[in-house]
């Protein structure tokens, strides 16, 4: 267990150091193609369980959260990942991150939204809050995250990160629509937006075009 009560799992055993993040309605399973590629003798994989994932007991989260268990990962580990790897919110939450406290030597992030906002918007939308409610939402949310929702702004933040990263998204994406990513790859001074067709939101972890993408800049070979 993690200092602030997430959760760790840690597979493999090579000196190479890879970090995986989940989104706020996935779990660390989404990840299993790319575990059946990594090489165990090349990188030790640590995957987080955010509270109100996976074993923890809390019933609920948020993105503060996922910020917390990332930063609680680093601290145990003791040096920066080579590569950390987010689906949806777990990109953004390696975002944020990386901003405020650089961990990261590349970043990989999948299906990932522009703006924490633009998330709760769309859950908000969802859930057919009206006006009033949906700004109480907001206002509840930035309290139990303790950051307001204009400091989550990606773009903002991403200009900031020179390190390398890698975008992935799908065309057909209806959670976090395409126009997202092609906006944070203009904010990031360093990446490159490799988008797919046909996948969705969640399935684009599966696609073993997908991982091959993600190993190989992860190695710091060419990306198609």
């Amino acid at each position: 267990m993690l200092r602030g009560g997430g959760m760790l799992s840690i597979h493999g055993r090579g000196h190479k150091k890879m970090l995986l993040v989940h989104g706020w309605s996935g779990w660390i399973g989404q990840f299993e193609s790319l575990f059946a590629e990594v090489d165990p003798d090349e990188y030790t994989v640590y995957a987080v369980h955010p509270l109100g994932h996976g074993e923890s007991s809390s019933e609920q989260s948020h993105p503060g959260r996922f910020i917390e268990t990332v930063l609680d990962a680093h601290d145990y580990v003791g040096k920066p990942f080579d590569v950390g790897i987010g689906h949806s919110l777990g990109a953004a939450a390696l975002v944020y991150v990386e901003a405020m406290d650089p961990c990261f030597r590349r970043l990989v992030l999948v299906s990932g939204p522009a703006t924490i906002e633009g998330v709760l918007d769309r859950f908000a939308r969802f859930v057919n809050l009206g006006g009033r409610s949906k700004q109480l939402f907001l206002q509840g949310m930035e309290a139990t995250v303790g950051l307001a929702v204009d400091r989550l702004d990606l773009l903002a933040l991403a200009t900031s990160i020179q390190k390398p990263a890698l975008l992935v998204h799908d065309d057909s994406d209806r959670e976090v629509p395409v126009e997202e990513a092609r906006r944070l790859n203009q904010a990031f001074p360093n990446s490159c937006l490799v988008q797919t067709s046909g996948y969705g939101h969640s399935r684009i972890l599966q696609q073993p075009d997908v991982i091959r993408d993600i190993l190989a800049f992860a190695r710091d070979t060419a990306v198609r």
